[in-house]
């Protein structure tokens, strides 16, 4: 029987690239499936933490996570997943962005009733990020963190924070994720998508 509070690793050596990713006692069996996909591929490592308050308390986590992961390996480049996806092959070109940190931006363009000016709604998704092993993404957490903490907007997740705190890093290097590696919903993912997401996967795997 696994211990529910101890992490899912690799035995990790020297590498330029190290998946991480955190999960609740229920969501054990998720990283557990998420880490036999990328063992043939990176090293990884799934940290175990407690459940405490909402769903939302858990996924506002997730900068301290990163950081921490990079604090643990200081020279690789890390590559945060939820532990909910699914990897079909090895992501290296995942990482070989120019910038410190990249994630998926979605746009989409809208129209206010009655309004003949259009809008662009921008959508820049936590399930799939990758961070330079540097000050510049080590400030990026610790402000998005800091604006989860502090932030007097309704959040609902960390997403909205997330977006605050990139659109205010002049310091950073943003560079948009191929959605290959997007961790698409299974059921729109085609055949390229390296990276995938399965929401209907938590009841079953």
């Amino acid at each position: 029987m696994p211990n529910n509070s101890t992490d899912i690793m690799s035995d990790i050596r020297p590498s330029d690239l190290v998946i991480c990713g955190f999960f609740t006692p229920d969501y054990r069996h998720l990283a557990a499936s998420l880490a036999e996909d990328v063992a043939p591929y990176h090293p990884f490592h799934f940290f175990s933490v407690s459940k405490e308050g909402t769903w939302v308390n858990v996924v506002q986590r997730k900068p301290r996570i990163v950081l921490q992961a990079m604090e643990l390996y200081p020279s690789a480049t890390i590559v945060l997943l939820d532990v909910d996806c699914s990897v079909r092959g090895p992501i290296d070109a995942m990482i070989d962005i120019p910038g410190d940190v990249s994630a998926y931006v979605k746009l989409k363009q809208t129209r206010r009733f009655l309004s003949s000016r259009e809008q662009t709604l921008v959508h820049v998704s936590s399930r799939s990020m990758v961070f330079k092993p540097n000050d510049r993404a080590r400030r990026l957490l610790k402000d998005w963190d800091t604006e989860i903490r502090t932030a007097q907007y309704p959040q609902g997740g960390c997403e909205r924070a997330l977006r605050m705190t990139l659109f205010k890093a002049t310091y950073l290097s943003f560079s948009p994720m191929d959605e290959r590696y997007s961790g698409r919903e299974i059921t729109i993912a085609s055949k390229e998508d390296v990276v995938v997401h399965d929401s209907a996967s938590r009841g079953k795997r």
